[in-house]
């Protein structure tokens, strides 16, 4: 998990608990939760990439449209 995703992970995480009720919380157990830890950074660093690929994406037709056309002086 990547160190600016923990806080975030961590309150959703704490958030979801706090929803459910205290003998649903033992039910479920600290390794399931563990696991829907890890999903949900998957889920951000998925998110991430995909947002970083569309910003790549832009900045690369912002590039090719910069370029005027050549005057052939």
């Amino acid at each position: 998990m990547a160190q600016n995703q923990r806080p975030v992970v961590g309150e959703i995480i704490d958030t979801f608990q706090s929803r459910l009720s205290k003998s649903v919380c033992e039910q479920i157990g600290s390794a399931q939760f563990t696991d829907l830890a890890i999903m949900i950074d998957e889920a951000i660093r998925e998110e991430i990439a995909s947002a970083a690929d569309l910003v790549e994406d832009v900045a690369r037709k912002l590039r090719e449209n910069s370029r005027g056309p050549e005057l052939g002086l």
